[in-house]
């Protein structure tokens, strides 16, 4: 078969697609949400939609309503008490996965927005050794507050992308997250993997370690998804002690190249008081002129790069992160996100 007739079988496969979505008191944001999920380009009869009802106690489940007779391909469904591992939204997840049939699973947040081409750009790097597909997430900014948080998903989106590229994959974050549900069910299922606070991480692992199935993170600006940033200091910490704690199972080599990020910022920290200042700054813009480096890649060809202005406070503001996160993490391992003790 030569290289335009793989192409062709490539630009015309259209398998079953299944989009779950997790919510649990979304009133402000699943609107615009769904609102993009019915806009998908996609053969109707091959798409469909499910939106959990994660015990919501807000307006959530009636607006998911005012979508369902409009849309023959959109339903919900609400979450039973789950058992063992299946607890917060790991149960969620799960239990939307029970309920679909889709070939290939999409994931995305209830306060995500999608692309129009999102499902038939992502099933093009499907076949039959791949089964995850990651993509990346661009946070709305319109201050400093929200730029800066942007570019520092942009940084580990990027990482996540880079070490798959150099075959020692990490993860893929959950709000732009599809896989095949053959190499899921590979896996056992949730009720088969250790319970972790960041449900994607473990996903991705458990698929990788049990399966024979490889990661694709392509850098596609047809696959870019759009959220919205914390917008308080609390939000923020609750976010980053989450992961803090989901990254604590992290495998070896996530581990070590997160260390290196560590010691490279504690020893600069350290030298602020025991070097030279010209040996500092130098040490300083070294580090600066590197991690512009990295995000310039992402955001020339995701065409975001506008965001940059944003960069001085993300290099304050991650500096402080990566050194803090650490002890966040291994000295207050109690989770609560919306409302619910994850523990």
């Amino acid at each position: 078969m030569n290289i335009a007739d793989r192409a062709s079988i490539v630009e015309h496969y259209e398998p079953k697609v299944s989009i779950i979505v997790a919510a649990r008191n979304e009133e402000n944001f699943i609107n615009d949400c769904l609102v993009s999920l019915v806009q998908l380009e996609y053969p109707i009869e091959k798409l469909e939609i499910i939106i959990v009802n994660d015990g919501s106690t807000d307006k959530t489940p009636e607006i998911i309503q005012t979508y369902l007779k409009a849309y023959s391909n959109m339903r919900t469904l609400s979450t039973t008490q789950g058992d063992g591992n299946l607890r917060g939204k790991t149960n969620a997840i799960a239990q939307g996965l029970a309920a679909s049939n889709g070939e290939i699973i999409m994931f995305t947040d209830a306060d995500c927005r999608v692309p129009v081409g999102w499902v038939r750009e992502i099933v093009k790097y499907f076949d039959t050794t791949t089964g995850i597909v990651g993509g990346f997430t661009l946070l709305d900014a319109r201050r400093p507050f929200e730029g800066m948080q942007s570019l520092d998903w942009f940084f580990l989106f990027g990482l996540a992308s880079s070490t798959v590229g150099w075959d020692i994959p990490l993860t893929v974050i959950g709000n732009n997250l599809s896989i095949s549900r053959k190499a899921y069910n590979e896996t056992g299922g949730f009720k088969s993997i250790p319970f972790s606070v960041t449900e994607d991480y473990a996903l991705v692992q458990a698929m990788l370690q049990r399966t024979k199935y490889k990661i694709k993170f392509p850098v596609n600006p047809n696959t870019l998804v759009r959220s919205r940033a914390c917008q308080s200091l609390n939000h923020l910490y609750r976010q980053k002690q989450r992961w803090g704690v989901g990254g604590l199972d992290m495998v070896v080599r996530g581990l070590l190249i997160t260390a290196v990020g560590w010691i490279a910022k504690f020893c600069l920290l350290v030298g602020l008081f025991y070097s030279s200042l010209i040996i500092w700054l130098t040490a300083f813009f070294i580090m600066l002129f590197g991690e512009l480096i990295f995000l310039l890649k992402p955001l020339r060809k995701l065409g975001t790069i506008n965001y940059l202005k944003h960069f001085p406070f993300f290099i304050v503001y991650f500096f402080i992160y990566v050194l803090v996160l650490p002890i966040v993490a291994y000295t207050s391992k109690k989770v609560i996100w919306k409302e619910r003790d994850l523990n």
